[in-house]
């Protein structure tokens, strides 16, 4: 899943990739960097497997209209 390209469920703009696993009690956490590309950046975070679910990287012009949609100039 290392390089995978996701999005967090609770919150569909939040788009990067997956760049670290661990494993704790027995628990799989996967280290998420948000796509640079979007406006608003979150800093790296820790997600379980079900936080999130794997997608495309999104295309330029997709990152260009949510960020017009979150700045709401759409």
């Amino acid at each position: 899943m290392i390089g995978q390209y996701v999005r967090m469920r609770s919150a569909p703009y939040t788009i990067g990739t997956i760049k670290a696993a661990r494993c704790y009690a027995g628990q799989i956490s996967f280290l998420l960097e948000q796509d640079v590309r979007f406006a608003e950046i979150s800093p790296d975070v820790w997600v379980s497997d079900s936080e999130i679910e794997e997608c495309a990287r999104p295309s330029d012009d997709s990152v260009a209209t949510a960020n017009r949609f979150l700045h709401g100039n759409a």
